[in-house]
């Protein structure tokens, strides 16, 4: 156990030491992703801008109009996000989020693929479309639908 410990502490001194002497932070930031909230103006958006949008739909804090501009129905879509929000299935600690490939790209509509897990129920696999309205890449209203639908929200789609 005690060289398993001094082993361990030996890596982290050469992390610490590299990290100082290069400058390079040792963290696993994806490439080219989106802050939370930061809208998405990309030409063909990347897999880490899509999994931020959805983190920041259903699994961070935000104001509803910030939450509006992320989804093609807008401010009568968000009911969707903060119901999801509210209800904490899908975010820490109970729950996640992640979106994945393979992805298709056709003009200024995009696919990939959600995983949302929760504790005590079913991991839900859905293709996720997103539309680029007015330079922007939205959450479209079909795949907002179809997660109401998987999960079972008591509320309408029309939006």
């Amino acid at each position: 156990m005690k060289t398993l410990k001094t082993f361990a502490g030996v890596v982290s001194t050469i992390a610490s030491v590299a990290a100082v002497t290069t400058g390079a932070a040792v963290v696993n930031a994806p490439i080219a992703s989106a802050a939370p909230g930061e809208l998405i103006t990309a030409e063909v958006p990347t897999v880490g801008q899509l999994d931020d949008q959805v983190a920041f739909l259903i699994e961070l804090p935000g104001s509803d109009a910030a939450k509006a501009d992320h989804m093609e129905g807008g401010m009568g879509a968000v009911v969707v996000a903060r119901t999801l929000y509210n209800l904490g299935w899908y975010r820490a600690p109970l729950g996640s989020n992640e979106i994945t490939g393979p992805e298709t790209h056709n003009g200024d509509v995009h696919t990939a693929w959600l995983r949302s897990k929760s504790v005590g129920k079913p991991d839900l696999v859905a293709e996720v479309t997103w539309k680029r309205i007015g330079g922007v890449w939205k959450l479209s209203n079909n795949s907002v639908c179809t997660g109401v639908q998987a999960v079972g929200l008591a509320t309408g789609c029309n939006f």
